[in-house]
């Protein structure tokens, strides 16, 4: 089999990006190979558990060796019940200019930070330069780690098809760009100007587009170079808590996530906040008339040999939701509902009975189509082939029991 939905994400929120110390050393004493801080942990568990309640799961979790990216898989490894293989082609972007180029901890060192994690048994495919590496320097790494790193795992790990990669932002951006056939890392990749986007803990999807004239052709036998892949989630953050945060691209100039891009944020943050003081708007101005919440309703069931469920034509009618006890009818039955903080996580996908299936299988590269026919097919926020989920994280749950007449 080949490798058909490549995962990237990136780590989440570093300690030295709070605002006020005290800043926990390295726990590797690896220079600048800094621990998430604790909103980080928070955001990888997030992304985790959003991993676990997607259909198409990782077989295989490869991570960058540095410290944050190993907390940022740690829990994701425990959920799929899945090793975390290192692997220094995926490692940080460093910039020559630097005074201290870090090498990661080696493979013991970092086993006691994770026992029982992490799995010894692969060789880094790419080895990042130990004098640092100019932005043409990683987009370059990032290419020449593509072909051998996918060999390796299709020689190794035959039957599967789907991983994750756990990186860094600069480092995600390369290794995007360069399965999308671009030459650099600053293009935009649709007609639209987007970029790719890496707030901290976000997750790319690319899956491996399949070309007609290749039907009789395996693809792992296709030489990766020939393979094209499209984007179909970029910079996914929205079953986050708090959203994007602390998104870095390499306009930015500073290495992603140093202290020289927190000062420059902070500057910058300084600056706009000034301006935005100079113009508030008043408070009419700024108010939201409307806001879409996402609940979990539990609809009670009298016979639990049965499936209880809602019929899709039913007239859902509410009154009270701003109370402890809503009343709710669903079709002709009434109910009272009890408000309950929903345990674990649960996801809305709004826009997902309204994706074409079609649409999804367009190649994202030289096709022609009648602009009518894509505007039906293609929902708003799809272009080329690539469909940006819209994704909802539900907090709350509504308990509903029956009234009976009186």
């Amino acid at each position: 089999m080949a490798i058909k939905t490549i995962y990237i994400a990136r780590h989440g929120y570093r300690s030295n990006w709070l605002p006020k110390g005290p800043y926990p050393p390295p726990p590797t004493g690896v220079n600048s190979d800094v621990p998430l801080a604790e909103h980080g942990v928070k955001q990888a568990k997030e992304l985790a558990h959003y991993i676990m309640s997607i259909e198409n799961q990782p077989e295989l979790i490869f991570s960058s060796p540095f410290f944050r990216c190993l907390q940022t898989s740690e829990p994701i490894s425990d959920l799929l019940e899945l090793p975390i293989y290192l692997e220094r082609g995926i490692g940080e972007w460093y910039k020559p200019d630097r005074d201290v180029i870090p090498e990661p901890a080696s493979f013991d060192i970092l086993n006691n930070f994770f026992p029982g994690k992490l799995n010894r048994n692969w060789t880094s495919s790419v080895i990042p330069s130990n004098k640092g590496e100019t932005e043409q320097d990683i987009f370059e790494r990032c290419r020449t780690f593509w072909p051998i790193f996918i060999k390796n795992v299709e020689e190794t790990f035959p039957n599967v098809e789907t991983i994750l990669i756990v990186t860094h932002a600069a480092t995600k951006i390369a290794l995007g760009m360069n399965l999308l056939g671009f030459d650099n890392c600053r293009d935009p990749i649709d007609d639209e100007g987007s970029i790719i986007r890496s707030g901290s803990c976000s997750l790319d999807k690319y899956e491996l587009v399949h070309n007609d004239e290749d039907d009789d052709i395996d693809a792992e036998e296709l030489p990766f170079e020939e393979r094209h892949w499209r984007i179909t989630m970029n910079g996914n953050t929205e079953f986050l808590t708090k959203g994007e945060e602390m998104h870095w691209d390499f306009k930015y100039g500073f290495e992603a996530g140093s202290d020289a891009d927190i000062k420059a944020r902070q500057a910058a943050a300084a600056s706009s906040g000034a301006a935005a003081n100079k113009t508030l708007p008043s408070e009419s101005q700024n108010s939201t008339e409307y806001e879409h919440v996402y609940v979990s309703v539990d609809i009670p069931n009298s016979n639990y040999r049965e499936k209880n469920e809602i019929e899709p034509t039913a007239t859902l009618q509410y009154s009270g939701l701003e109370t402890e006890t809503p009343l709710l009818k669903v079709g002709d039955k009434l109910y009272e509902g009890s408000w309950k903080k929903l345990v674990g996580t649960e996801l809305a996908f709004p826009n997902a009975a309204t994706v074409k299936k079609r649409a999804q299988e367009k190649d994202n590269q030289n096709e022609s189509v009648d602009e009518n026919d894509h505007e039906e097919e293609v929902q708003e926020g799809e272009r080329d082939g690539a469909i940006q989920e819209k994704i909802y994280r539900i907090t709350d749950r509504l308990v509903l029991n029956d009234v009976h007449r009186m």
